[in-house]
């Protein structure tokens, strides 16, 4: 069998499920590559001995038949800090199993990117489309970012923007990743000729959200948070809010220690924000 487990946000949030199936494993693959700050994960598997493995992202992507396989006659866990299946490839690796004819089994746990969302203050339902910020290490720009940010807010939703993770474990800051999505802006705005508002929009950073140290930094643009200095714990990701609701200033003001009424202000229409998502969609397609 193929289990894909997540262990939670901490060591500590292991379940007694979690534990019984990790006591059966004849190997347990533990990858900490998908979730920064995760090196805790090393320390909690270490009781399993050498059944427990440090697993490299191409050990379970570019080599993913070769963990299916070893499936067939094995009980193999994947372990991930977090959830297994939220914001990874690692569905991938069920389907496999399932088109091979292999048995698996999904143990779910608390994830990053939902309790960055439960955190922020923000209504859980209007959060429209989630992206991630290619570090620089990916080699391109994030133009695609511009486009799904005034995607959301042509229908009144937040963004949320999760942050690269390098092979090295390294996660891009929340001040580089608002750099560099107002860079492709800046190109995007001499390629189609239009004045971007992007640099204008509020931004709050979630921080270790579910954790301990967890906390919210709200930024009055995206343009300042790209030039701060300040050091942001990790993990880390970024909301870009539509404009806030009475109940979503009150929890986010509260939740953040800053008075926010001035986010529920629309910088422009709705209708503009669809028009740019329409023509940078066009051009990415084109």
């Amino acid at each position: 069998m193929l289990v894909l487990a997540g262990y939670g946000l901490s060591a500590r949030g292991v379940t007694r499920e979690l534990e019984e199936e990790l006591e059966r494993a004849d190997v347990i693959y533990a990858e900490q590559y998908t979730m920064p700050s995760a090196a805790w994960l090393e320390e909690a598997v270490r009781k399993y001995g050498s059944k427990a493995v440090l697993a490299s992202r191409s050990a379970l992507e570019e080599s993913s038949r070769k963990v299916v396989e070893e499936a067939r006659s094995k009980r193999v866990v994947i372990l991930t800090a977090g959830d297994p299946l939220i914001a990874t490839s690692h569905l991938a690796l069920l389907a496999e199993a399932a088109e091979a004819g292999v048995e698996f089994k999904y143990l779910p746990a608390a994830s990053g990117v939902c309790a960055a969302k439960a955190f922020s203050g923000l209504n859980y339902y209007r959060f429209g489309r989630t992206a991630t910020v290619p570090g620089p290490w990916k080699g391109f720009k994030p133009y695609s970012i511009a486009a799904y940010i005034y995607g959301n807010l042509c229908v009144d939703l937040h963004t949320l923007l999760l942050l690269d993770v390098s092979d090295e474990g390294r996660q891009l800051s929340p001040a580089e990743a608002a750099a560099a999505v107002l860079e492709a802006e800046e190109a995007l705005e001499r390629e189609l000729s239009y004045v971007g508002l992007l640099r204008l929009l509020p931004a709050l950073v979630i921080e270790r959200a579910g954790m301990e140290g967890a906390r919210l930094r709200p930024y009055d643009s995206l343009q300042r948070l790209s030039l701060s200095r300040e050091a942001f714990a990790e993990p880390s990701s970024i909301a870009v809010p539509a404009p806030l609701n009475r109940v979503e200033v009150w929890l986010a003001s509260a939740l953040s220690g800053r008075r926010l009424e001035g986010w529920a202000s629309r910088l422009a229409p709705r209708e503009d924000m669809c028009v740019l998502y329409s023509r940078i969609m066009g051009w990415l397609s084109s």
